[in-house]
C-alpha cells in the first residue's frame, strides 16, 4: 500500500513538473508575441515622426555597440526598455549614425551635437573612425560638439577624443589601459574528457585551431598578433593626441611613469585625466545640464533641449528605402561569421548574399556593388558561393568594389580577393589566408561509460564516426584536401591580386595583416573608408564616359527583407532563441567568464560546410 501511495505521489509531482514547463512554455510564447506587438508598434511610431522648429542639439546617445547591418526589428530588448526603462545594449548601425551626423550638420532645426556615451558598447576603429569622421565634418558648421559620461572605457574614450568638448564626473575616470588579445585554450580538458580533436590544417600562423592543440599561444601566433596588435595600438594613440592636440605620451604614460606620477595625485585617477588633458572640464550631471541648456536652451521639463539620435533618424527619409535613381551603387554587407545556407540573427548566410548579388546583377538601374565585409570567414563553400557569384556579376560589365571594415580576414578576404578593388581601413584586420577542417572524436569518452561502437562497412572510407578513431586512409584524405583548399585559396588571390603563387603564399599561411601593412603587401589596393569605396565604385563605372556626361548617382542598399509569415517567424525564432539564452544564463546565474567559454565554443557549434573545411580567423574579433 506504501508503494503504491509513493508511485501515486511521485506520478503527480511528474505530472505537476510536466504542466508547469507546458505552463511556462505558453507563457514564454504569449510574452514574444506580445514583445513582437510592441516592436510593430513601435516601430510605426517612428516611423511617422515628425520634428518642427528648433529641437536643440541631436543627442548620440549610442546605447549599445555599433555594427554595420542595423536591428531591422525593434527586438525583446528594446521593448523592455520602453516598457521598464531597462539600460539593454541595442546593435546599432554605424551609417545610421553618420547619416543623421551629416543631415545634422546642414539642419536648420539643430544647433549642435551632444554624445552621451555611458552606455556606449564600442565599435572596432574602423568604425569608431568613420563616425569621428563624420563628427569632424559636422565641426565645420561651426556647431559645437560636446561629449559626457560617467567614466570612459577606452573605445568610449576614442570616439569622445573627436568633439570639441569633453566633460568627466568629477569622480569618473579614462580608462585607457591599452589593448589586449586574449584566447582560450581546452587542450588540457579535451585531455581530461578524453576527446581527440583531429586537425587537419595548412599555415605555419594559422592560429585558428591552436585552442584545441594546445594550452598557449604558440611564438608564432604570438609574434603575428604583436605585430598587428602594437600598431593598431600606436594608430589609437596617435589619432587620441592629433585629436586632444597632446603628446601620445599623454594619452598612456609607461607603467613607471603612470605609477610615479598617480602616486604625486594620491591615486585621484580623476585628477590625472585632467592632467593629462584627456578631458576639458569635471562636471556634475547638474553642471552639465547647466551647461548643455545655455549652449541650446531649456525644453519644457526644463532639462537641457535636445532629440535623441533614434527619434531624429525616423524623422529622416530612410537610407535603405530611400529614393532610387536611374544609375545606382549597390552595397551588399557581409557581417558576421560565414555560414552555409540563410542568415540569421548571429552569422551571414552565403545563401542569402548569393541571392542579394542575383538581384544586383539583373537590376538594370544597379552599375557597380561595393561589397561591404567585416568577417573572420568561416565555411569554406559559402564563402566561395559568394565569391562566383561576384564574379558572374564583374562578367555582367559591373565593377566590385570591397570596403573592408573591422576585418575581412580568412573567409572575408576569400570572397574580396578577386574583387575590382580592395579599400580597407588601416586598422582592418585582413588575410589570415589558410584552411584547416577539425573532425572531434569520443571513443574514449565512450568506453569510459560502457558505449562501444562496432559493425560492417563495404569501405574504410565509409568507417567514419564520432565514436571510433579516424583511419590513417581518411586522415591522409582530409589533410590532402585541405593542403588542396590551401592551393587554391593561393590561386584565387593570386588571379585576383595578379600575384605569383609564391609571392602570395609568403605573406599568407595564416597571417593576420593591419589595414596600412596589408597595401605594402598588395592584399589591398587603397587605405581609406566605406565613402572612398563607394566612389570608386563609381569611378569604375563610368571610366569611359566623360566627365561632363558622368550622371547623379544613388547608393541601393540591398538587405535581406522576408515577407509575410516568414518575416514574423525569422523574427519570433531570433527574439526567442535570445531571451531564452539570456534568461536561462542570467537565471543560474552564470558568471561573465563562463559566457565567454560558452561563445568561444558557440562559434564551433554553427560551422555548418557540407566538407567540414573552414576559413576562419578566431583571433581577429577578440581585441579589447
Amino acid at each position: 500500500m506504501k508503494f503504491l501511495f509513493n508511485l501515486v505521489k511521485y506520478a503527480w509531482r511528474a505530472l505537476n513538473f510536466i504542466r508547469d514547463v507546458v505552463m511556462n512554455l505558453f507563457f514564454l510564447v504569449f510574452i514574444l508575441l506580445t514583445l513582437t506587438l510592441f516592436s510593430l508598434f513601435f516601430s510605426h511610431k517612428a516611423s511617422v515622426t515628425e520634428l518642427v522648429g528648433d529641437q536643440g542639439a541631436l543627442r548620440l546617445n549610442l546605447d549599445g555597440y555599433l555594427t554595420d547591418n542595423r536591428d531591422e526589428n525593434v527586438t525583446w530588448q528594446k521593448a523592455l526598455q520602453e516598457v521598464n526603462s531597462e539600460n539593454v545594449p541595442m546593435q546599432i548601425s554605424t551609417f545610421d549614425v553618420v547619416y543623421a551626423i551629416e543631415n545634422a550638420k546642414d539642419d536648420e532645426r539643430i544647433k549642435g551635437l551632444v554624445l552621451d556615451l555611458n552606455f556606449f558598447e564600442g565599435a572596432d576603429l574602423p568604425a569608431l573612425d568613420y563616425v569621428g569622421n563624420a563628427l569632424r565634418h559636422f565641426k565645420t558648421s561651426g556647431k559645437p560638439v560636446i561629449v559626457h559620461a560617467d567614466n570612459y572605457t577606452q573605445a568610449q574614450y576614442y570616439l569622445a577624443s573627436f568633439a570639441d568638448e569633453i566633460y568627466l564626473n568629477p569622480v569618473g575616470a579614462v580608462d585607457i589601459k591599452g589593448m589586449t588579445a586574449k584566447n582560450l585554450y581546452f587542450k588540457s580538458m579535451l585531455d581530461k574528457l578524453e576527446i581527440t580533436p583531429h586537425i587537419f590544417r595548412v599555415g605555419t600562423y594559422k592560429s585558428a585551431v591552436e585552442p584545441f592543440l594546445r594550452d598557449d599561444m604558440s611564438p608564432e601566433a604570438k609574434a603575428n598578433a604583436a605585430l598587428w596588435m602594437n600598431g593598431m595600438w600606436d594608430n589609437y594613440k596617435q589619432q587620441v593626441a592629433q585629436n586632444r592636440k597632446i603628446q601620445t605620451s599623454q594619452v598612456l604614460p609607461d607603467a613607471n611613469r603612470y605609477l610615479q606620477e598617480l602616486k604625486t595625485l594620491n591615486g585621484n585617477d580623476t585628477r590625472y585625466a585632467v592632467q593629462r588633458q584627456l578631458v576639458t572640464t569635471l562636471a556634475t550631471p547638474s553642471e552639465m545640464n547647466e551647461k548643455l541648456t545655455a549652449l541650446f536652451g531649456k525644453d519644457e521639463d526644463g532639462l537641457a533641449k535636445q532629440v535623441d539620435f533614434d527619434i531624429y533618424l525616423a524623422a529622416l527619409p530612410d537610407r535603405i528605402t530611400g529614393t532610387e535613381k536611374e544609375f545606382n551603387i549597390a552595397v551588399v554587407n557581409v557581417e558576421g561569421t560565414i555560414i552555409d545556407g540563410e542568415s540569421d540573427n548571429q552569422d551571414v548566410g552565403g545563401d542569402t548574399i548569393v541571392q542579394l548579388l542575383h538581384q544586383a546583377q539583373t537590376d538594370e538601374r544597379i552599375k557597380a556593388l561595393v561589397l561591404r565585409v567585416n568577417s573572420p570567414g568561416g565555411s569554406a563553400f559559402a564563402s566561395e558561393k559568394i565569391r562566383q557569384e561576384l564574379t558572374a556579376l564583374q562578367k555582367k560589365g559591373k565593377p566590385v568594389v570591397v570596403s573592408m571594415g573591422g576585418m575581412a580576414a580568412s573567409g572575408g578576404y576569400w570572397i574580396s580577393s578577386t574583387a575590382d578593388y580592395i579599400v580597407a581601413d588601416k586598422n582592418t584586420l585582413t588575410g589570415s589566408i589558410g584552411i584547416f577542417a577539425m573532425f572531434p572524436t569520443f571513443e574514449k569518452t565512450a568506453k569510459n561509460i560502457g558505449v562501444a561502437a562496432d559493425g560492417v562497412s563495404t569501405s574504410p572510407l565509409a568507417d567514419i564516426s564520432p565514436l571510433e578513431t579516424l583511419s590513417k586512409e581518411v586522415k591522409d584524405i582530409y589533410q590532402l584536401e585541405i593542403e588542396h583548399g590551401y592551393d587554391e585559396f593561393l590561386r584565387v588571390v593570386s588571379e585576383g591580386r595578379h600575384m605569383t603563387k609564391e609571392q602570395v603564399d609568403q605573406v599568407a599561411q595564416g597571417q593576420v595583416w593591419l589595414g596600412q601593412d596589408a597595401v605594402k603587401h598588395r592584399l589591398v589596393d587603397e587605405l581609406g573608408n566605406f565613402d572612398a569605396a563607394v566612389l570608386k565604385a563609381f569611378e569604375l563605372a563610368t571610366k569611359d564616359l566623360p566627365e561632363d556626361k558622368k550622371p547623379d548617382y544613388s547608393v541601393s542598399w540591398l538587405i535581406d527583407e522576408p515577407q509575410g509569415i516568414r518575416a514574423w517567424l525569422k523574427e519570433l525564432r531570433s527574439e526567442a532563441g535570445a531571451l531564452i539564452q539570456t534568461s536561462l544564463l542570467d537565471a543560474v546565474g552564470v558568471p561573465k567568464n563562463v559566457k565567454t567559454v560558452q561563445q568561444q565554443l558557440g562559434v564551433l557549434s554553427r560551422f555548418n560546410d557540407p566538407k567540414g573545411q573552414y576559413l576562419y580567423c578566431l583571433n581577429c574579433g577578440s581585441v579589447k
